[in-house]
């Protein structure tokens, strides 16, 4: 496969339409308790339909384990909560960051992005910028 083959362009474009999506939910957020609704993203036949995903399933949480040979390219955008260590020489501390990830599937191609939430008392949430995860 060549990286300029449908099957990545499609998951591509997948991927930004979720960021889109996903960046203007939070732009247009009103108060600082908003929380990101779980949705999937799939490309079909007549173009991409969107669907929210029950909060706290098994799709929701971890949308790549309950992958069940999905026949179109899909992606999900979903907040959650990550565990960063950090190292300060003499002890390591556990912080926990608010992210959303943008995940992406078609086959056995995978694509993932994430940006940090950022909540200040008072006022709607600020998401960061999106950057591949590796």
């Amino acid at each position: 496969m060549t990286a300029t083959s449908p099957r990545i362009a499609e998951i591509h474009y997948l991927v930004e339409l979720a960021k889109d999506w996903t960046v203007s939910c939070f732009a247009s957020a009103q108060r600082s308790e908003f929380a990101l609704a779980p949705h999937r993203f799939e490309l079909t036949e007549t173009g991409v339909r969107r669907r929210r995903v029950k909060p706290g399933s098994l799709e929701a949480v971890s949308p790549l384990d309950r992958l069940v040979d999905r026949p179109d390219p899909t992606a999900w955008s979903h907040g959650t909560v990550v565990t960063l260590l950090v190292d300060s020489g003499s002890r390591t501390s556990a912080v926990e960051q608010e992210v959303v990830e943008i995940l992406a599937v078609d086959g056995d191609l995978v694509l993932a992005e994430a940006a940090v939430v950022i909540r200040i008392p008072g006022l709607p949430p600020c998401l960061g910028a999106f950057g591949a995860l590796t």
